[in-house]
């Protein structure tokens, strides 16, 4: 069981209609990986389920005007956003102050387990059979 709270880690990217972002769900944001001061809060997105958000090309960022059709500009897209839960499980896990793994699917978390140095390995199997370290 892996707590990184005092260990730096790599932060996930995810690109919005070509716009590179870095998703950080410990502090509940994404930001622009180009320029770090445009960001877009995580506030309204879904933990678990898609997420549907209007995104002006021009701004890098949530449209924020009248949501009339007909006046609505050209540079603004309908994009849809996978679940929090899948860009940075690490980080959601860490914003609630919960072990890192929390929200990793199983099938993943067994194939990281099974991707483990041999070292971890064979300390496991000591522990099996009752020798300890």
């Amino acid at each position: 069981m892996k707590n990184s709270k005092d260990m730096s880690r790599k932060l996930p990217e995810y690109t919005i209609c070509g716009t590179l972002f870095t998703v950080d769900a410990r502090i509940y944001e994404f930001r622009e990986t180009a320029a770090p001061w445009n960001k877009i809060p995580m506030d309204d997105f879904w933990e678990e389920a898609q997420t549907h958000i209007l995104f002006d090309r021009q701004t890098k960022n949530v449209y924020d005007g009248p949501l009339v059709k007909e006046i609505m500009p050209a540079h603004v897209e309908l994009v849809i956003v996978p679940p929090i839960t899948e860009l940075d499980p690490v980080g959601l896990a860490l914003h609630y102050n919960l072990l890192d793994e929390v929200f990793i699917p199983k099938s993943k978390a067994v194939k990281l387990q099974e991707g483990a140095p041999a070292a971890l390995q064979q300390n496991a199997r000591k522990r099996q059979k009752g020798r300890g370290i």
